[in-house]
């Protein structure tokens, strides 16, 4: 088996696969959806169901989608499916499909330390995917012989203190939850996963950034050519993330550190558009994510994060990064952006029915203009 060779044509290879299972982000051109897999809506029949495929080890939403790019990469990558199912019991065992994770020096899904990865963006799952299976490939090239012990494999690869045997208790599960994802649709535990089409997951839009500067995806649906630039390189950071989840859906009480996760009732307009049954982030909890990217944890609740800001300003002293909030007590908040062609934009998980998109700053209604939240310095 070959690893590709071109850096540039293993980043794009990876990119495709990634959103064909993890899922595109719903575009206005219809041509631009893509086949996304989520867990089954149906509460009782989805739990259960993941139970079964992880030997009932259950995992959440963000898990989720960190196995289905460990997957995706492996498959871009043309490892095999015992590589993969290696990989998965190894970011499980490591980090508990936590690509946020950090112990001592260790970080990410597979706690990579050491020259090899010196490069890597250990947080990024996709880089941190990658790494691992090519560091398996030239430590192991016959890795897939069945004659080779699973978990000794996983040592000769990660090298890690506590030998192999921590590796070997995933075996079973690994194998079993590589078989359901390898294909985007379930094989073994047919109500598991449902694959439909234009559903976002984390990551599945592509942000161009450089430094304090962001190039508005065409997903935001602001055609030209839109330039942000931001006070510092963490605020941009914190907008390419949020950005990167457009088109995701709206779900209440959804959203974590690690990207989209399931709603929960609201007792009102969100159960009545079954959030609770929904993957996806309220207004919070995307912020909670494009935060987490840069660090900075976040609390669940709008008005919660605007207590938690550094500092409080007002409209007319608002930078691109800040946060806005709406209401008395608070009940919205957004990501401000910043200019386009005059008119202030924002990125923002807004109701019930929608999903994450760009819009204008609305500046009316219970708009706070005296509690714009800045999270840095």
């Amino acid at each position: 088996m070959k690893i590709v060779g071109a850096v540039a044509a293993v980043l794009v290879m990876l990119l495709i696969l990634v959103v064909s299972i993890m899922g595109g982000a719903i575009g206005s051109d219809e041509n631009n959806t893509t086949p996304g897999c989520v867990v089954k809506p149906d509460a009782t029949t989805a739990d259960r169901a993941n139970e079964i495929i992880t030997d009932n080890v259950k995992l959440n939403t963000g898990q989720v989608y960190a196995a289905r790019t460990v997957v995706a990469v492996g498959k871009g990558m043309n490892v095999r499916h015992r590589g993969i199912a290696i990989a998965l019991a190894v970011a499980m065992q490591e980090s508990s499909l936590n690509p946020l994770a950090v112990n001592g020096r260790s970080t990410g899904l597979f706690q990579q330390q050491g020259e090899l990865y010196a490069s890597v963006v250990k947080t990024d799952p996709v880089e941190a995917s990658a790494a691992f299976y090519r560091v398996l490939v030239e430590r192991v090239s016959n890795y897939d012989d069945t004659r080779r012990d699973f978990a000794d494999v996983a040592q000769i690869v990660q090298r890690a203190g506590a030998g192999a045997e921590p590796y070997r208790r995933w075996e079973k599960w690994a194998t079993t939850l590589e078989a359901v994802l390898y294909d985007g649709a379930p094989r073994q535990a047919p109500n598991a996963v449902e694959c439909t089409p234009g559903v976002g997951g984390p990551g599945a839009v592509k942000v161009l950034r450089q430094g304090q500067t962001i190039e508005l995806p065409r997903e935001a649906g602001r055609p030209g050519a839109n330039t942000l630039t931001f006070p510092n390189e963490l605020t941009a950071k914190a907008a390419e993330a949020a950005l990167s989840q457009l088109g995701v859906t709206y779900a209440w009480g959804g959203g974590n550190a690690s990207g989209p996760t399931k709603g929960i009732r609201d007792g009102g307009e969100g159960d009545k558009h079954g959030d609770f049954n929904k993957v996806g982030f309220d207004c919070s909890g995307l912020m909670i994510y494009a935060f987490a990217q840069v660090a900075i944890t976040l609390p669940h609740y709008s008005g919660a994060q605007l207590k938690a800001a550094r500092t409080v300003t007002n409209w007319d002293d608002r930078v691109p990064g800040d946060l806005l909030f709406w209401g008395d007590p608070i009940h919205h908040v957004a990501l401000y952006l910043g200019f386009i062609n005059g008119t202030p934009l924002m990125v923002e998980a807004q109701k019930s029915g929608t999903t994450v998109h760009v819009t204008p700053v609305r500046v009316d209604g219970d708009f706070r203009r005296n509690a714009v939240g800045r999270m840095w310095g």
